[in-house]
């Protein structure tokens, strides 16, 4: 139900102005800037319930810092409330499509924790073969199931068998999708060690959300992704709430008739769970805003 790069010419740069950590030297960022892109968006996950952080992936990096290295998404339980009783049965990452970084990575998932992963639940390792230049999606060999009361950590890893591992987009605001954790530093905000922070490129597929409520097909919500405006169509709509992936309420009205239009104008580029109440049930629906 929710719904939710490449060939490219790159150019590297340094970030510079990074802080100590712990008294044990600098954390220096660097990044691999995508600068022809092209984006072929029906291999981006967006059938069925994907969920990322990112809505916008016109201007992707590859991030390194040049040892081994941790970095994620953690999903706070006042957002997995929504999710009870559900499943992650899969993930999505960025192959850049490039020889250079075909490599092996460790996807884990962890439950608890508020500034730093808490119990390990799936951890397995997965191949990026650098000849795909688009997103590819694994199933998990542990799903993970969500009780709705705890933190969710997505997580990768890479040892630094090459020096940039981890796909990243400009910041988009949300400190909880720009984790990064080194050994003997701990875990951190990117945007705390470095002058200019990134948003992770990372999606997961939540299985079991279909039957809340009701039928997705009876109600449409487009365009998606969306700059500014979304246009809600479904039968006898009554009531329209937007939740930001903190499981804020940033908008909240009743309706009337069968259509509504939303002017997301005004919110941060990322993803917005649009829920609609008809007089037929509930139905929920992610709405990337670019």
């Amino acid at each position: 139900m929710k719904k939710n790069l490449f060939f490219f010419l790159m150019c590297v740069f340094a970030i510079t102005g990074m802080t100590q950590a712990q008294n044990r030297g600098d954390i220096q960022l660097k990044a691999l800037e995508m600068n022809h892109l092209m984006v072929s968006q029906d291999r981006i996950p967006a059938e069925g319930s994907w969920f990322s952080y990112v809505g916008d992936y016109s201007s992707p990096h590859i991030i390194g810092i040049g040892m081994p290295f941790s970095w994620g998404y953690m999903f706070p339980a006042e957002l997995m409330s929504e999710y009870k009783g559900c499943t992650f049965t899969e993930f999505g990452f960025f192959d850049a499509g490039e020889e250079q970084f075909a490599t092996t990575y460790t996807v884990s998932f962890y439950v608890g924790g508020d500034v730093a992963p808490g119990t390990l639940v799936s951890t397995q390792t997965f191949e990026i073969t650098g000849t795909v230049g688009d997103v590819v999606t694994f199933r998990l060999d542990t799903p993970v199931e969500i009780d709705g009361t705890q933190n969710i950590w997505l997580t990768f890893y890479h040892d630094g068998s090459i020096q940039y591992p981890a796909p990243a987009v400009a910041d988009v605001g949300n400190p909880n999708s720009r984790w990064l954790g080194i050994d003997g530093y701990g875990w951190m905000d990117v945007a705390s060690v470095s002058s200019e922070a990134y948003s992770w490129l990372a999606w997961v597929y939540v299985d079991g959300y279909d039957w809340i409520g009701e039928s997705t097909e009876s109600v449409a919500v487009y365009p998606n992704p969306t700059s500014d405006q979304v246009n809600v169509v479904a039968l006898g709509i009554n009531h329209v709430t937007v939740l930001n992936t903190l499981g804020q309420v940033v908008y909240d009205s009743n309706a009337e008739g069968n259509s509504f239009t939303l002017d997301m104008s005004q919110y941060q580029a990322g993803v917005y769970m649009v829920r609609v109440m008809t007089e037929n049930g509930e139905s929920v629906k992610l709405v990337s805003k670019k």
